[in-house]
This record gives C-alpha cells, structure tokens and sequence, in this order.
C-alpha cells in the first residue's frame, strides 16, 4: 500500500537508505540527543518558569522523548515518506493543563523548540552519512519536511481534541473547585464564608498547603489522593480540602491543629511509591491559606531540580537548602572539608548519621524513625564517625548541614547494588 500523499515526492533511493540509517541512530536515543531535547523546554524564560512544575516537566520530556522514537520508528520503516501524528496522553495531558493555565500557546512554542533541537541532532549526523554535497542536500531537505509536518500534525490534532472537549462542556471550568481555589489564590476579594461553604473548608482557620504528585506516568489519581488523606491524618485533619490541580498533582489543605513529625510523614509516604509531597507553613485565614500554598510550590520547584530530595520535604528545609547551594563550589568544598570520607560511602551511613542529628542524638527514638534494630543503627554511626575528618561531638551542626546539602544533592540508590558494584570493581 502507498502512504505517500500526491504533494509528497518520493525521495530517490541513495536518501531513503541514509533516512533509515539515520532512523537506527535515532531509535537509540543517544544522550546527546535527549540532553538537547531536555534543554529546548527552557528557550525561554516564559517557558522555564512554568517548566519549573516538575509533574509537566516530567511529561514534556516524556512527550519529547516518545514523539522522537516514534518518527525514528516510521522512517525505519518507511524512509522518507510521511509520518503519521502521535499524539501520546502525556501530550493530551499536558495540553489541557497548558489551556486550564490560560497559556495554550506555550505547548506550540515547546512544539517549535522541540523541534528545532530534534533539527540539530539530527543535521549534526547527516554530515557523518555522507560527504555527497548533493546527496546531502537532498537528504537534509526530505528531513526537514519530514519533522515539520510531524510536528505541525501532531499540533493539529491537539488542538482539535482541546476544541472538541472545550465545545462538550463550555460551563465545567464555572463549577470547578479547582476555579473557586484559584480565584482565592489569584488574591480577589471574595466572600470567604460562602467559599468555605461551597468548597466544603473553613478559610477561618489556620492552614497548611500540601502539594501531592508523581512524575511517573499513568499514575493513578486515587492513589495520590490516599496519600494525602494518609498525611492529613497524621496532622489531625479529618477532611482536608484535595484540589485535582492538573496530571498527577493535588493541592491539598489541612487544619494545622498540631506540629508536624516530619519522619512520621515520611514513613507514611514511603507506602506510596514515586509519589512526593511539598509542605508549605502554617498560616491563618485567607492569606495564610495563600502564602502556604505559594511556599509549598517553592518547595516542590527546588525539589523537582535537586537530584536526591526526599519524597517529603518543607518549605523549612527548602530555605536552608536554596541558601546554602547559591554558590555550588563552596557548598561541595564545605560538603568535602566537613564529611571528608564519609561523602564517598554508601547514603545508609549518611541518612543514619543524619536522622541521628536530627533526633537530637537520641539512640531509640533514631533507630524507630528510621525502622532500623537500635545495635545496627548504632554500628552505622560508628562507621560514619570513624569516616568524618573531625570530631562529631565538636561540629554537629556544621556535620548536620553538611549531610543535609549531600542528601538532597544525591540521588538515593540501592547500597546492596552499590556494595556489589565496589565488590566487582
């Protein structure tokens, strides 16, 4: 069967093969390739502030990374000739939440980015196919109708579904609890007992702003939700406010009736898998309620950029460590001078070194936040302090931050792996 349109000329045979030879580099995702891709999501400024949402973030390189395969695999199996779109979820998703903002022409202009760093790739190889200036020429031109009309297709059904879905349901965004939450946080006088009444929460009390998310594609909206009434519990919060706020993201209020037990939390979240949760301050009325939920956003954006954050992190923290990480070398000197060898073990010493610190030194009450036997706890601080270049008893607090900046700046991997992979080395 011809795929080829009428207006599409089919390319002459010598292109067709470096098309396909091309496509098998392609279908490899090299590094280099998806290091630009990643990289074209912040060509501008307008686009790296909202980027700064790590849930869309994570779909827009997921949308990146499946459209590329995607061409690679038509042009593998038919060089040269049109590819038909693909439009993913995470596109779809991505789209809606784009329009929900308001900035629906910020998914095209991630579009033409993604595009012109897919062009770069991609003409970058063309040079080491062939030294055949006509050839080339040839070649680069079927390649750049190819990947624009893969795009603009692409873009073209988007739309269509946004429209279509727009004309269904012209009145949902009125009803929507997620517009009433909006108007509150967009600072417009409202009448806050009637907003309480229709959201079914209290503005008069003091707040806390969650915000609940995965990276992970296709996860499950009741499973996030479980995990915030999961943590909501743990506040005393029996009927939090849960805001479905776009892909896989929640924003959620409770009540700050008691302090919170940060380990508590993490314990409970490590029952959620490739879920994360930021926590904002507690504040009273409608401008706590604002302020929260802005410091919890705070708290999601460093932690969606730093490597090894935890799965539950405050704004307290995020403070502490957006202040210490403004100059990267002289944190990662202090780190170096302070942790000395300790920096180079497998985190199980570090993260136990830690939460000892941060329990106030207390042996029990460590070893049962971190579900760890108390003689084993106690044989990792032995080993980490046998590490440390200074004295522990002398330098807590300087020993404290330091493990702070190298938690969050290195991702947490399995120490047996790590273990086997110094055993075979």
């Amino acid at each position: 069967m011809n795929h080829t349109p009428s207006h599409w000329l089919r390319p002459s045979e010598a292109v067709r093969e470096l098309m396909r030879k091309g496509a098998e580099i392609a279908q490899t995702l090299p590094q280099a390739w998806i290091e630009r891709l990643d990289q074209a999501l912040f060509a501008s400024p307008e686009d790296a502030k909202l980027l700064d949402d790590p849930v869309v973030l994570a779909a827009c390189r997921r949308v990146n990374r499946a459209e590329l395969l995607h061409w690679a695999n038509a042009n593998l199996q038919r060089p040269g000739e049109p590819v038909e779109p693909y439009v993913s979820a995470d596109l779809v998703d991505t789209a809606r939440e784009l329009a929900r903002r308001g900035l629906p022409e910020l998914l095209m202009n991630i579009a033409r980015s993604t595009q012109n760093a897919a062009w770069e790739s991609w003409m970058q190889m063309a040079f080491s196919l062939t030294h055949d200036p006509v050839l080339l020429e040839e070649f680069l031109k079927v390649s750049l109708r190819s990947i624009s009309e893969f795009i603009d297709s692409n873009m073209r059904v988007v739309s269509q579904i946004l429209l279509k879905e727009k004309s269904l349901h012209p009145h949902e965004d009125a009803v929507d609890k997620r517009s009433l939450v909006t108007r509150l946080l967009d600072g417009r006088d409202v009448d806050t007992e009637q907003f309480g009444k229709r959201l079914g929460y209290s503005l008069f009390q003091k707040h806390r702003a969650w915000l609940v998310w995965s990276e992970v594609a296709d996860t499950e909206t009741q499973h996030l939700e479980a995990l915030a009434r999961a943590l909501a519990h743990l506040t005393g919060t029996a009927a939090p406010l849960i805001v479905f706020a776009g892909p896989a993201t929640l924003w959620v209020w409770t009540h700050a009736a008691k302090p919170l037990d940060l380990y508590r939390l993490q314990s409970v979240a490590r029952q959620f898998p490739n879920m994360r949760t930021a926590i904002g301050s507690q504040g009273a009325g409608v401008n706590g309620f604002r302020q929260s939920h802005l410091e919890a956003l705070t708290t999601q954006q460093l932690m969606g950029r730093l490597a090894g954050a935890p799965a539950v992190a405050t704004i307290d923290q995020v403070r502490m460590v957006s202040l210490m990480t403004q100059d990267a070398r002289a944190a990662r000197q202090f780190v170096v001078n302070t942790l000395g060898r300790l920096t180079t073990e497998p985190s199980i010493f570090q993260r136990s070194l830690h939460a000892f610190l941060a329990n106030g030194c207390h042996i029990t009450q460590t070893a049962e936040a971190l579900g760890t036997h108390r003689n084993t706890l106690l044989r990792r601080l032995e080993r980490a302090q046998q590490l440390l270049p200074v004295p522990l008893a002398d330098h807590r607090i300087q020993i404290a931050a330091a493990l702070e900046l190298l938690i969050w700046d290195t991702p947490l991997i399995d120490d047996e792996k790590l273990s086997r992979r110094r055993a075979g080395a």
